[in-house]
């Protein structure tokens, strides 16, 4: 998976954690989730940067909270959800390059399995399945 929108990487690592695999597929899964993981904690920085930068803050400083969600200053919540769009918008770079000889195993395990997928699902498996066999296409 050579490049992903950021706004991509949370729902990719939440469906590949879900499903169950085999062992040598989930070997396979395994790996890619912790490179999935190290660029959702880029994100969460880059998101948090963005909070301190327009959330709101109480009198020593530290991020307002209401209801489990940081408070925005009103001024400026506009630039903020703007910012925060873009940033989901990025596309990042994820190296694969020690794993993809791998990815078949992965992938025919996924096109192989008996468990039925429709919705958000379905949709998010086409999408990991694509960017498996894109990345195989680059092997070649």
């Amino acid at each position: 998976m050579t490049k992903l929108k950021n706004e991509r990487l949370v729902a990719t690592l939440d469906f590949l954690t879900q499903v169950e695999l085999p062992p040598k597929a989930s070997r396979v899964r395994t790996k890619l989730i912790k490179r999935l993981q190290v660029k959702i904690d880029e994100l969460y920085k880059d998101e948090i940067e963005l909070l301190e930068k327009f959330g709101m803050k109480d009198e020593n400083g530290t991020l307002v909270q209401h209801e489990g969600s940081f408070s925005l200053v009103e001024a400026t919540a506009e630039t903020y959800h703007q910012e925060k769009q873009a940033l989901l918008q990025e596309a990042i770079s994820l190296d694969v390059a020690e794993i993809k000889d791998k990815f078949p195993i992965l992938i025919e395990t996924l096109e192989n399995s008996e468990v039925s997928y429709s919705g958000n699902q379905a949709e998010l498996l086409d999408f990991i399945l694509e960017q498996l066999e894109n990345e195989m296409e680059e092997v070649k």
